[in-house]
């Protein structure tokens, strides 16, 4: 299994690298990830070619598709059952996801309908992930 976030990236903000590594680090018990920074979003910039074949795309966007936390584990469960091995997962930018991305999505997730930084907006991603993941291999929730 492979999961690829492609986000937004300006600059690098250290502030948040510890706690992406440490979940990667986490999941990289069950899948393997990888983290695709695009330097410039516009309206029609699309996902790289080597990601948008063969892959399901899954768009985090405020009015998405809310899950908790063991109904997401489900989903993804059922995602895989179905075929799905390679899961990318985009961030969109200060402006939103471009239009030519959201023509390239399956599904819509929404992680709250509250804004965050592109940056933040990963790590909660990738915790989000871990706790999936970990639910899926036998894990306890926590409440």
């Amino acid at each position: 299994m492979k999961i690829t976030i492609v986000s937004y990236q300006k600059h690098r903000n250290t502030g948040y690298q510890v706690s992406e590594e440490e979940y990667i680090k986490r999941l990289s018990r069950f899948v393997q990830i990888n983290l695709c920074e695009i330097k410039s979003w516009n309206g029609s910039t699309k996902l790289p070619d080597y990601l948008s074949k063969s892959s399901f795309r899954i768009g985090l966007h405020a009015n998405g598709k809310q899950h908790e936390s063991k109904g997401l584990a489900k989903h993804i469960q059922e995602l895989m059952n179905v075929g799905n091995s390679h899961f990318v997962l985009a961030i969109g930018g200060p402006e939103g996801m471009p239009t030519s991305v959201n023509a390239q999505l399956h599904e819509r997730w929404s992680l709250s309908p509250l804004t965050f930084s592109h940056q933040l907006a990963r790590v909660v991603l990738l915790e989000v992930l871990y706790r999936s993941f970990d639910l899926l291999n036998g894990g306890r929730y926590h409440k």
